[in-house]
């Protein structure tokens, strides 16, 4: 019975993840789960998961490790560097979504769930290294120290927070295209996409800062011709 349920309880994950990979989270009730799964029992759904949060986190989970053991490899290539470098730390950073979405239909469907919950504008920098692993936090972490000898700390963690954000939307960009069996958008390969993602997050992250005087109108303007 246990096995069963187990079978039932993974089933129905399969199923969501698609679902709300394809359709959206917000656009998924968890009825069109259980009819999409093929289960009689209207309170399946609900026993395993509670509701459609408690899929989302489920969901998480079943990604985490998986991509923390992606991370994991990556961070290790800089553990000998003292201090560690930006260009690297970008790279374990960024890196890992990219690979992710290589790897299988699970994998592409948990980056387009992420872009989406990344979108929700009542989510705060709080919550996301709440949920995050100390690894991720600490590389992070490391990252805004050194953008903090360079601007100012805000401004450090503000570029942090939007980089995440836009590269994790351009590789769920990219999961759609490589679903999609109508898309005629040619894709560049695997390896040059990662790179060139990774190349563009440490070019945004280290753009010059230009300062910033108040307009005649209350806005800022920039002091540049």
């Amino acid at each position: 019975m246990a096995a069963r349920g187990d079978q039932t309880r993974e089933h129905l994950l399969d199923v969501a993840e698609q679902l709300f990979g394809r359709v959206g989270v917000s656009n998924v009730s968890m009825r069109q789960i259980r009819l999409a799964a093929g289960q009689g029992n209207a309170a399946a759904v609900q026993y395993h998961f509670g509701d459609r949060d408690g899929i989302v986190r489920a969901i998480s989970e079943r990604h985490r490790t998986k991509l923390l053991a992606l991370q994991t490899a990556l961070a290790a290539s800089i553990d000998g560097d003292a201090p560690r470098r930006l260009d690297r730390l970008v790279d374990a950073l960024i890196r890992p979504n990219a690979i992710y979405i290589t790897l299988g239909p699970s994998e592409r469907a948990w980056i387009k769930i992420l872009a989406e919950l990344l979108s929700d504008p009542r989510i705060s920098m709080e919550t996301i290294t709440k949920e995050s692993d100390d690894q991720s936090v600490g590389i992070g972490t490391e990252i805004h120290d050194d953008l903090a000898t360079r601007m100012p700390a805000d401004l450090a963690a503000e570029r942090i927070w939007a980089v995440s954000q836009a590269t994790v939307h351009i590789c769920a960009n990219r999961a759609k295209i490589r679903d999609d069996p109508e898309s005629t958008r040619a894709l560049t390969p695997d390896d040059a996409f990662a790179q060139n993602l990774v190349d563009m997050a440490l070019g945004a992250l280290t753009a010059p800062v230009t300062p910033v005087v108040p307009g005649h109108d209350g806005h800022a303007a920039s002091t540049g011709g």
